[in-house]
């Protein structure tokens, strides 16, 4: 009996080995993997900070051309991060006007997980900073005057919002450095112009009125008119009712007639350095009428190109004069834009809008966007892909609005250097 126990208990004590030998192999692997990620994480905090510098030294370094710049990052990456070239970084680097933005991407080898299955972890980092600048800066301010800003105390807010960055860009800048354009929308603009360059020209010199957009492809440049009609500003006598059904309703008669834009003071202001008076126009505007966003956005970089109509922006070749549009809507499109073959709808306009920003940022404006008060993913989505980086979406009714307008001219005034993503 005493042997039977014995045999019995020898083997038992080998499972028990087979087993504990078996459990050991997961909780080797779980310590391996807890290894293997703080060597990640390591190595990620490395490079981002190898990256940061990087974009700093190039941003930073005087009198150097595009492509040194560039070369100089290159530099600093490699001499600052140890494991460049044992990892293969893939290391980019695009240096603009106003701008260096560098991206370094890995497949890095895990030890410990390998036996897992897992061989490597990405990581994928990117860092843009801005370039310090002495130079001019023109600023357009596309605010939307819609019906629905006059809810929740918005308008006001904007206002407010909007008079505090010119005092705080008027501050930062040296004399003559600045001028600031003012572009209230919502259905149409009201604004001053050749008489050449509108549909319905007047006998004088100079039309005075309110327009809509012109005929596409027309609405998505700044393209001074020509004797062609298609080439023109003007007004049309409806609009594209939300959804696309019913009878188009006017959006220039009654109640939203010119002479109303007029008593709600909602003229375009183009670039100016009378700063004191462009505040006063931002504490008289009052709301008025429905919504055309990339209208707003085609004039405001009418305002920032030399061209006619409004000829005071500097020219784009001037490096010394760097271009701001900020754009600010409440609410989702409901007026009709022009389309190709001359049908007029909203989705033609928010693609309108698209078509604007991406033309924009090609010319080298920086652009920024605020939903305000929108919880719409149909606009947040649309506003976010027209600034994919400079996007903000504030609620109304408190401070939020006058922080998003200070975030924006802390990035405008550009007094120091700094990492901003």
């Amino acid at each position: 009996m005493f042997n039977k126990l014995q045999s019995m208990f020898r083997r038992t004590e080998g499972q028990v080995t087979i087993l504990f030998a078996l459990a050991t192999v997961p909780l080797l692997i779980a310590a391996g993997a807890a290894i293997d990620r703080i060597r990640l994480d390591t190595t990620r905090t490395e490079m981002q900070a190898a990256l940061d510098g990087a974009t700093l030294a190039a941003a930073n370094a005087e009198n150097r051309t595009i492509k040194e710049r560039e070369m100089l990052a290159r530099k600093y990456f490699k001499a600052n991060f140890s494991a460049a070239e044992e990892n293969s970084a893939d290391f980019t680097v695009k240096v603009t006007a106003s701008t260096v933005i560098a991206n370094v991407h890995i497949d890095y080898p895990m030890t410990f997980m390998s036996l897992a299955g897992v061989n490597s972890a990405t990581i994928d980092i990117t860092a843009e900073v801005m370039r310090p600048f002495e130079g001019k800066a023109e600023v357009v301010m596309v605010l939307d005057y819609s019906g629905s800003m006059d809810k929740k105390n918005k308008y006001q807010d904007m206002s407010a919002a909007a008079t505090g960055m010119i005092d705080e860009l008027d501050k930062a800048l040296k004399d003559n450095a600045l001028k600031i354009g003012l572009v209230p929308f919502s259905a149409m603009v009201y604004t001053s112009m050749n008489k050449n360059y509108v549909t319905q020209a007047s006998a004088t010199a100079t039309w005075t009125g309110c327009t809509q957009d012109r005929k596409y492809p027309y609405n998505t440049t700044v393209d001074t008119p020509t004797a062609d009609a298609d080439t023109k500003w003007g007004f049309t006598n409806g609009m594209t009712t939300p959804g696309g059904g019913g009878t188009p309703k006017p959006e220039n008669t009654g109640k939203y007639d010119c002479s109303n834009y007029v008593s709600n003071k909602l003229k375009i202001v183009p670039l100016t350095a009378d700063l004191s008076a462009l505040k006063t126009k931002l504490k008289d505007m009052r709301p008025l009428g429905n919504t055309n966003i990339p209208l707003g956005a085609e004039f405001g970089w009418n305002l920032l190109d030399p061209k006619e109509p409004h000829s005071e922006g500097a020219a784009f070749s001037d490096t010394k004069t760097r271009k701001y549009l900020v754009l600010l809507t409440d609410g989702v499109q409901t007026s009709g834009q022009f389309e190709a073959g001359g049908g007029r709808s909203i989705a033609q306009g928010n693609a309108n809008l698209l078509e604007l920003c991406s033309k924009m940022r090609t010319a080298d404006v920086t652009v920024f966007t605020i939903a305000y008060d929108i919880t719409d993913p149909a606009v947040t989505t649309l506003l976010k892909t027209c600034s994919p980086d400079r996007y903000y979406e504030p609620d109304a009714g408190g401070t939020e609005i006058a922080q998003v307008f200070s975030q924006i001219t802390s990035q405008i005034k550009n007094s120091h250097i700094r990492v901003s993503r």
